[in-house]
C-alpha cells in the first residue's frame, strides 16, 4: 500500500486527510514568483467551506490560472475563472463570494447572462416570419428598463419581460400554427380572442401583455390597427384563489409543530406562511440576521415592522436554525442547502416551490387562506401596512364579504 512520504499516511487516508488542502495551498505559494495578496487568506477559507477533494481540485484549478500570462488581480482571475454556460463553476462562485466580502471586485454579470440567455430562447421559439418584431420588442422593454433606473421609478424586471416574451411567443406559434397568418399585419381580434379563450384564467395578464406589444408594432408601423385595444376582461378582480378549511388548517399545523419525521425547512415555510402570511421569497431570503433573539421577532421580505414569532414558530425556527447549525456553514440564510452551504446565495425558488409537496399544499395557498381570513377579520388598511402591501392589492380579498349589520333587516 502506498504511503504518504510525509505523514505516513496511506493513499486512501492522506485524500481525506483536512491537512491536504492547506498542504497543496502552501506548495501553490512556494511555486508562485509573486503571490497574490489575497491568496492565502483565500486558500484558508476553500479549506473551511468545502470538503477536502472539492477544495484541492479548485485549488489545482486556481494554480493553472495564477501561472499562466494573464494578470493576476482579483478581478482578472475571476474572469478568467468563469466557466461558459449556465453554471460558471464552483471555483468562480468562490473566488466571487471572497472578493465581494473583501472588497476586492465587483460581482460578476452571470445573473444577467442567464436572463438574457432565458431571453433570447423566447424569441428563437418565435416563428421565423414573426420574430424580428418580438425581437424589437424585447430590446425595447431593456431600454426602456435602463431609463427607469436611471430615473429612479420601478423597473421591469427579469421574470416580468421573460413572462412577456412567453405570452406573445405562445401567441405567434397560434397565429402561424392555427391561423395561417405569417405577418402582424394580419392580425385581427378575433385570432386575440381565440388565442385567450385557450387560457380563461390568464385572460387578464395575456390580454394586458399583448395590448403593450400591439401598441409597440404600431408604433413600429407592422399594424395599421391595434387588434387588442377593443378587448376587456370581463371578469371581477375578487380573490378567486384556493383557501383551506379550519379541519385542514389544523391538520398542518399539527403536522409542522409536532411530527419529527417532517424536514425542518418543510416545517418553517409551513409555519411561517399559515400563520404569518409569508411568501416564499420572504422565507427564502430570511437570513440570521433579521431574528431578534431578545424580543423573539423576524423580519420577513420588505414589511416596515419585525414580526413577532409566537412560541411554536419560535420552536420551529430553532429547529431549523439547528438543521443550519449541523451543516457548519457560513451562508447568512436560514434555509441552506447541499447546493448553498459553501457559497453565500440564498436557496433557489425552484427548492421552494417544492418544499411543501409532501404535505399537499402550496405556499401561495397557505398566504392566500391568511390573508382572506385577516382582511375579513380586521381593517383592510392596517393588514396592507402590517404585509407592506398596497392597499389596492388587499382590496380583492374583500371581494365577497359584505358586513352583516350591512344587509337589510328581513321582515318580521
Amino acid at each position: 500500500m502506498l504511503r504518504h512520504a510525509a505523514l505516513g499516511l496511506c493513499s486512501a487516508c492522506w485524500q481525506r486527510n483536512p491537512d491536504r488542502p492547506i498542504v497543496q495551498g502552501e506548495n501553490l505559494i512556494g511555486e508562485l514568483d509573486d503571490p497574490p495578496g489575497w491568496l492565502r487568506e483565500f486558500l484558508a477559507d476553500l479549506a473551511a467551506r468545502h470538503c477536502v477533494g472539492r477544495a484541492c481540485t479548485m485549488i489545482t484549478a486556481l494554480g493553472r490560472l495564477l501561472t499562466d500570462e494573464h494578470p493576476n488581480h482579483p478581478a482578472a482571475v475571476l474572469e478568467r475563472a468563469r466557466l461558459p454556460g449556465r453554471s460558471m463553476g464552483s471555483l468562480a462562485r468562490a473566488l466571487q463570494d471572497f472578493f465581494v466580502d473583501h472588497g476586492l471586485a465587483l460581482p460578476t454579470d452571470q445573473a444577467e447572462r442567464l436572463a438574457a440567455g432565458r431571453r433570447q430562447r423566447r424569441i428563437d421559439a418565435t416563428p421565423a416570419a414573426l420574430r424580428p418584431a418580438v425581437d424589437l420588442w424585447a430590446q425595447s422593454m431593456l431600454r426602456a428598463r435602463q431609463r427607469a433606473r436611471r430615473a429612479g421609478t420601478l423597473p421591469r424586471s427579469d421574470h416580468t419581460i421573460e413572462t412577456a416574451l412567453a405570452i406573445v411567443r405562445d401567441l405567434s406559434r397560434f397565429l402561424v400554427g392555427e391561423r395561417g397568418k405569417h405577418a402582424w399585419s394580419l392580425v385581427d381580434v378575433h385570432d386575440i380572442e381565440v388565442f385567450l379563450a385557450g387560457l380563461p384564467a390568464a385572460r387578464r395578464r395575456r390580454l394586458t401583455v399583448l395590448g403593450q406589444f400591439f401598441v409597440f408594432v404600431r408604433t413600429q408601423r407592422l399594424v395599421l390597427v391595434n387588434p387588442a385595444r377593443g378587448l376587456t376582461v370581463r371578469e371581477p378582480r375578487g380573490f378567486r384563489g384556493t383557501t383551506l378549511t379550519i379541519e385542514q388548517q389544523r391538520a398542518l399545523f399539527r403536522r409542522w409543530s409536532v411530527d419529527p419525521a417532517v424536514h425542518p425547512h418543510e416545517a418553517l415555510l409551513g409555519i411561517l406562511a399559515l400563520l404569518h402570511g409569508a411568501a416564499s421569497r420572504e422565507v427564502r431570503q430570511l437570513t440570521v440576521a433579521d431574528i431578534d433573539s431578545t424580543a423573539r421577532t423576524a423580519r420577513l421580505g420588505d414589511r416596515p415592522h419585525p414580526v413577532p414569532l409566537d412560541p411554536t414558530t419560535w420552536s420551529v425556527l430553532q429547529r431549523c436554525l439547528a438543521h443550519r447549525q449541523a451543516q457548519r456553514t457560513d451562508n447568512p440564510h436560514v434555509i441552506v442547502t447541499r447546493g448553498t452551504k459553501a457559497g453565500r446565495a440564498p436557496a433557489s425558488a425552484a427548492y421552494l416551490s417544492h418544499l411543501l409537496d409532501a404535505a399537499g399544499v402550496s405556499a401561495r395557498v397557505l398566504r392566500g387562506t391568511r390573508l382572506v381570513d385577516l382582511v375579513n377579520t380586521i381593517d383592510a388598511k392596517l393588514v396592507a401596512a402590517a404585509f407592506g402591501m398596497n392597499p389596492e392589492g388587499v382590496l380583492p380579498y374583500l371581494a365577497d364579504h359584505i358586513d352583516q349589520p350591512r344587509l337589510p333587516s328581513p321582515n318580521p
